[in-house]
């Protein structure tokens, strides 16, 4: 059986990783990777070089990113990437019996769009979940619905995307594959970090990734002024990841970097930790503070505190972990003070027990195809 996959930023390849290798070391399939978007994109680091850093051979990289981050930018970047994935679709067509989708990016939407008058089976990975506070919600559902198959991370998320679809078929509740990552991945030891990244685990530090709020485009540039301001006022580092490509994205990406040049003793900026480098970091961090889906999804099997800033992650289920702010400076703080005092107790996990993969691999083994 030939598996293709569609991959277009460091955080879907991250997520990716462990049914990767679980293809790839089962002797059943085959697997085909393309990869766009951010990975091909040399402002966000030409990522590409992650994937093969693994081991893993890209069939096709393709590139299709705007050099801007406004609304024209982004639509003209989704029909880009439908023009130059359509492209390669003809040459693989016959030889893809299933391709996965991952997420709600609208790379990863433009990506899947073009692939349906080929009539290849698509398979959904992170279907049924909400995110009031990002266009990526509407992105999410359409990928469900241009799906075939879904691989869901709980019951909740299974019935939502059977709703979506208006059919229960193929749909599975297998867990999130980040959590495979986390019982699974042997991470750097804080000497090997420091070696890699330049930046010391043993003290106190915040691990930070905050992405721009794109169904309230305007308020990003004060949202992430009044993140900062919150940062200055308490005590620790700040390892923070830049955001990805997103509407609004390069206003966060350049108060984040002026914030650093000018107060390089508060606050450290990466592109591109991968997966290892971000899992450590944030098995060291004392808590997580930001709007990605890593602080609502993987932190609790990590047993990380975090403070969810704002409304980007706005009805995605999270576990008890979780400390839920608006995006003032006191309530950022406050934020900070509830989730040190949780710091050492463990939480409920609700995105499944690292068997994710292993589901994954079972299902596809009995699905039929169109072939």
């Amino acid at each position: 059986m030939t598996i293709g996959i569609i991959t277009t930023s460091r955080a879907d390849f991250g997520i990716y990783l462990p049914l990767l290798k679980a293809l790839k070391n089962d002797g059943t399939f085959r697997l085909l990777l393309f990869a766009g978007g951010m990975h091909t994109s040399e402002m966000y680091g030409n990522s590409y070089q992650l994937i093969e850093a693994q081991g893993f051979k890209i069939n096709e990289k393709l590139y299709s990113l705007s050099p801007g981050d406004d609304a024209e930018s982004i639509a003209k970047a989704m029909g880009t990437t439908t023009h130059v994935f359509a492209s390669i679709w003809k040459k693989y067509a016959s030889k893809i019996d299933v391709l996965f989708v991952l997420g709600d990016r609208f790379e990863m939407f433009a990506a899947a769009s073009s692939v349906i008058p080929f009539g290849i089976p698509l398979a959904h990975i992170h279907g049924g979940e909400t995110t009031l506070g990002a266009i990526d919600n509407k992105f999410r559902h359409a990928l469900s619905c241009l799906s075939n198959f879904h691989f869901t991370t709980n019951e909740e998320h299974k019935n939502r995307v059977a709703k979506i679809t208006g059919s229960s078929e193929n749909v599975f509740n297998v867990g999130a594959l980040g959590i495979d990552s986390i019982m699974n991945m042997k991470l750097f030891t804080p000497l090997e970090f420091k070696k890699s990244f330049q930046f010391s685990v043993d003290e106190p530090y915040i691990l930070c990734t905050y992405h721009p709020e794109t169904m309230h485009v305007g308020t990003n540039k004060t949202n992430v002024v009044e993140l900062i301001k919150a940062f200055m006022k308490q005590p620790m580092k700040v390892l923070c990841t830049l955001p990805n490509a997103d509407t609004d994205g390069q206003i966060i990406r350049k108060k984040l970097l002026e914030f650093e040049k000018k107060y390089p003793q508060k606050i450290t900026c990466f592109e591109n930790l991968g997966q290892k480098g971000y899992l450590t970091a944030m098995k060291y961090c004392s808590i997580m503070v930001g709007n990605t889906s890593s602080g609502i999804i993987e932190s609790a099997a990590m047993g990380i505190p975090v403070v969810n800033v704002g409304n980007r992650q706005q009805g995605r289920l999270s576990s008890n972990n979780v400390v839920h702010v608006s995006n003032e400076p006191s309530a950022i703080l406050k934020g900070i003070t509830s989730a040190l005092k949780l710091k050492g107790k463990k939480f409920k996990e609700v995105y499944g027990n690292g068997a994710a993969a292993k589901q994954i691999i079972a299902q596809l083994k009995k699905i039929r195809t169109r072939k």
